[in-house]
């Protein structure tokens, strides 16, 4: 549960930093791709810190791949894994993005959040069919309080009859879902060691595409503090997926992702109350303790 506390910490500061992105009309596509280049840099010095032994033949890395894919992966294939994994991953962030501030101008920031949170239900069902990973009774009872908090602070009962089921929200729930899973594929299969390397991986591809789109649109300029902006959010961005790697390791993958969503949620509430003296809704509150109250019958 620690790591998971420090990957729930970790996802909420991402948030507040493109919150005061969004405040300050920074260059979203230049704050994105500093972002992810921040990340790409911070795991590649903790990749090259670390002591691995990379293959003499990528014709071996990926026969070590393809074969050993059935059960954990020797270190030749987790090497493999990492890589495939990583690119696959990397271009999900990325087409996440675009997805979802298309789907934001199309639906609204509310039904957007909570379609992409909702995405937790594919890396949650594929973990309980494909691996069995079954939570017990008092813990389906949190996960179910979780979701509800989810539903609770995104749904807008004035706007979701006109936007609920359009297929964009659809698509960006599935995305967000996808990307996530990955992070559960890789620790299921791939040595923990190679960690690092996944998520070098992960962050140099996103890196790569969003800078294709910086690119195309360079006309919204470039300045100091957008890049500061992207360099705060890159830090927690990467340590977010390696904690939440981490956690996968010792809880159900059912348990994890919705409190990692919801306890995002919650951090964000009550950050932006201290930080930006935001006042609390009834309906906040009241899932912020759904919340809490789910995070504590989990632990039980």
């Amino acid at each position: 549960m620690f790591y998971l506390l420090l990957a729930i910490i970790c996802s909420g500061s991402i948030a507040l930093v493109f919150k005061v992105s969004e405040m300050k009309n920074c260059n979203r596509y230049l704050v994105t791709t500093i972002n992810y280049l921040t990340a790409f840099i911070i795991s590649s010095v903790v990749f090259f810190s670390s002591e691995l032994t990379l293959p003499s033949s990528l014709d071996g890395l990926w026969s070590a791949t393809a074969g050993n894919f059935g059960g954990n992966l020797t270190p030749l294939g987790s090497i493999g894994a990492s890589i495939v994994l990583g690119i696959i991953t990397g271009l999900l962030f990325f087409v996440s993005f675009i997805i979802y501030q298309k789907s934001i101008s199309e639906c609204g920031a509310s039904l957007s959040g909570m379609f992409s949170k909702m995405g937790i239900l594919i890396p949650m069902i594929f973990s309980i069919f494909i691996w069995n990973e079954i939570p017990s009774a008092i813990k389906w009872l949190g996960i179910i309080l979780s979701f509800a908090s989810i539903v609770i602070v995104n749904v807008n009962p004035a706007n979701i009859k006109e936007s609920a089921f359009r297929p964009i929200l659809l698509i960006l729930c599935v995305l967000y879902g996808t990307a996530d899973f990955m992070n559960k594929v890789f620790q299921k299969y791939a040595l923990v060691e190679y960690k690092n390397l996944f998520l070098l991986i992960v962050f140099l591809s996103a890196t790569i595409f969003s800078l294709s789109l910086l690119v195309k649109n360079r006309d919204k300029g470039i300045n100091l503090f957008g890049c500061f902006i992207g360099l705060c959010a890159g830090i927690p961005n990467m340590f977010a997926s390696f904690f939440l790697i981490d956690s996968l390791k010792s809880l159900e993958a059912a348990v994890v992702y919705p409190m990692y969503s919801a306890g995002g949620v919650v951090f964000i509430m009550a950050m932006s109350y201290i930080l930006f003296k935001e006042r609390l809704t009834k309906k906040e509150l009241f899932a912020a303790g759904l919340t809490i109250v789910s995070m504590v019958i989990i632990n039980l």
